[in-house]
């Protein structure tokens, strides 16, 4: 049995045998065997729901203590492979776990931080070493970011400093590279040109503001409803907001920027019908009763007889008709999006107030359509379509056809819904030395 599965076995039992126990006493069972990590969680939701818990803040302690002095063995084999990388990334966690968590290292635990922490220090100064040689400066920054704790603790601030310069001048080179690709329509990079050379302390000369004749400047929604509905319904309402939220998702989406030169233009189209009939009607059951009438048989003398009486009560029968058709139709970029929902049901109810046990009869209220929830429901869907329509055409627009085109542009664009895009990140690579994401960890792309 491989030791995920083992792990996960081990939990389902302990939670089984201490179903009924404390929070603090499963974590206990978790300790106990060895899984630091999963009693660590146990400890800490019994402190958020009390965070006076003397035990579980003891308990806590010791669990993270394990944690640390487990990665820091985790870490000494990574190393022992070979995996430097790997015994890096693993340390710089471990150190800022103990800052997060206010630990300090102690005893023999110390002694083997210490001792990684030497290896480290060492290939850290390798690593920047060959960094500081690359013509890419980012790739330097984002090993400083990356290991920001373990260059601090290993004091090298002042020895990656003399890198400065060199790192300096390549990021100017970049700017210059960026500055060249402006131009129309290139609205996303020369976004990506000021970010870039803010960052690196560079005055940028971006120019005038760009327009975009691919982006839109505002939306016009054209809606076409023609609504029923009875006197006492308040989903009219509804679909007004509706629109509002289709107006705020084009808003929100990556087709929208002050600086389009285009407004885009939906239509919808909605029928709406809820209307309620009321039909009052007589109703009646039988039922029988034994009366004394006199006795034909034996006169002066009574006998019991079944009677047959009526019980007529006024009922209200109410027919529902619920129909919703909406439908939105628009041409977004070079193509055409539209998307439809639709419900409709005929429903019967009733209400009256015969109360009349010996009748199995008693009050009854009518229940009428949940409406608002089936409206919202379909309206729901309406605008989740709406903005997978955007997402989807800005996609297959720039993440398509037209991808390699505009020096990089539409790799920016594209990046913006499909960040882990072979193509965008070999551009990147390519460009900067680095991956999208980690170029966009640097400067919030």
């Amino acid at each position: 049995m491989n030791t995920p599965k083992l792990c996960a076995l081990i939990i389902a039992s302990v939670l089984l045998v201490s179903g009924c126990k404390s929070l603090v006493q499963k974590g206990n069972k978790l300790y106990e065997a060895g899984m630091y990590d999963q009693s660590a969680e146990f400890y800490e939701q019994a402190l958020a729901e009390d965070p006076q818990d003397v035990e579980a803040r003891q308990r806590l302690t010791l669990a993270r203590n394990k944690i640390i002095d487990r990665g820091l063995i985790d870490v000494r084999m990574l190393r022992l492979s070979g995996n430097h990388t790997g015994a890096a990334l693993k340390l710089e966690a471990l150190l800022r776990n103990q800052v997060s968590w206010h630990i300090e290292p102690v005893g023999p635990m110390a002694e083997t931080q210490n001792e990684e922490l030497h290896y480290a220090t060492s290939w850290l100064q390798q690593e920047a070493l060959s960094l500081s040689r690359s013509a890419f400066p980012d790739p330097f920054r984002y090993f400083e970011m990356r290991y920001a704790f373990l260059i601090a603790n290993a004091r090298l601030g002042n020895t990656f400093a003399q890198y400065q310069d060199q790192l300096q001048e390549n990021a100017e080179r970049q700017c210059h590279k960026l500055k060249a690709s402006q131009g129309q329509d290139r609205l996303f990079l020369q976004r990506f040109y000021r970010k870039y050379c803010q960052a690196w302390n560079i005055t940028n000369s971006a120019g005038a503001q760009v327009s975009d004749r691919a982006l839109y400047s505002g939306i016009r929604i054209a809606p076409k409803l023609t609504v029923q509905l009875h006197d006492t319904s308040t989903q009219k309402q509804r679909l007004q907001t509706v629109l509002s939220q289709l107006n705020e998702a084009f808003r929100d989406s990556l087709w929208y920027h002050p600086q389009g030169e285009k407004e885009f233009a939906l239509n919808v189209h909605a029928t709406f019908k809820h209307t309620r009939d009321a039909k009052l009607v007589n109703r009646q059951k039988h039922y029988t009763l034994e009366q004394a009438q006199p006795n034909p048989a034996e006169p002066g003398s009574l006998m019991e007889v079944e009677v047959t009486k009526t019980y007529q009560y006024p009922v209200t029968e109410f027919t529902e008709y619920f129909s919703l058709d909406i439908m939105y139709q628009g041409r977004l970029g070079p193509q055409q999006i539209e998307h439809k929902v639709d419900d409709s049901q005929v429903h019967y109810t009733q209400s009256h107030y015969a109360d009349f046990p010996q009748l199995d009869l008693a009050p009854q209220k009518a229940h009428f359509l949940d409406v608002n929830t089936r409206l919202d429901k379909q309206l729901s869907e309406l605008r989740a379509q709406f903005k997978a329509d955007l997402d989807s055409v800005w996609q297959q627009t720039y993440c398509e056809d037209k991808l390699g085109a505009a020096s990089g542009e539409h790799v920016l664009r594209c990046a913006k819904l499909a960040p882990h895009h072979e193509y965008v990140n070999n551009w990147f690579n390519q460009h900067f030395g680095l991956s999208y994401q980690a170029m966009s960890s640097l400067y919030s792309l």
